[in-house]
């Protein structure tokens, strides 16, 4: 009698083993096929692509900079000569709007010239100007105008009636300009058609 319990105590915990077991190997085998199909569809899923596809965004900047605003770049416009008040000769050269018109002298031996002179006190680097002779004669007789700066001799154009020439003179650190106009006969006029100072 008691063999037989001892074979059924053993067939029992046999059948239990099998169950326990049985059912550790299926469970196994679940786990192991969802790890599986994870593994497979992660790569090929759609929110995997998007994330190859997009990077990460940037993170984001701290402290107080704040950004540069990128605007047209405009150039300093130049100060008009006509606003300078002369230092010599004020009485040679008169405004016409923009521009600075200087008559001719008498034209006797002793007066040919006509010289205004400006303080710059270093404070230009160039004029520009568009040199024209507004009145003469007569087409042939030649004007003549001269630009010192600092008692060198910058610029010397001749120019007749109908005739224009472009004028840009150097003036980096120079103290003194001046302009001297020499004619041959009393009825002419040179005009400096809006002359204009850089900044330095």
């Amino acid at each position: 009698m008691p063999n037989s319990e001892s074979k059924s105590l053993a067939e029992s915990a046999s059948t239990w083993m099998q169950v326990v077991f049985g059912g550790l190997g299926v469970a196994i085998a679940l786990v192991a096929l969802v790890i599986a199909y994870f593994a497979w569809v992660q790569p090929h899923s759609p929110a995997a692509d998007d994330d190859k596809a997009e990077p990460a965004p940037p993170a984001p900047v701290t402290g107080t900079t704040t950004p540069e605003t990128a605007g047209p770049t405009t150039a300093a416009a130049g100060v008009p000569l006509v606003r300078l008040t002369p230092a010599v000769g004020a009485g040679n050269v008169r405004p016409a709007d923009d521009d600075l018109v200087i008559h001719c002298a008498t034209g006797q031996t002793s007066d040919r010239q006509r010289v205004v002179e400006y303080d710059l006190l270093g404070r230009y680097t160039a004029l520009n100007a568009e040199l024209r002779v507004s009145r003469a004669r007569d087409g042939d007789t030649p004007l003549q105008l001269k630009v010192f700066t600092d008692d060198a001799i910058a610029a010397n154009q001749v120019v007749t009636k109908g005739k224009s020439a472009p004028m840009r003179i150097p003036l980096d650190g120079k103290q003194k300009m001046r302009v001297q106009l020499t004619c041959q006969f009393p009825d002419g006029e040179i005009k400096l058609d809006n002359p204009e100072l850089d900044h330095s």
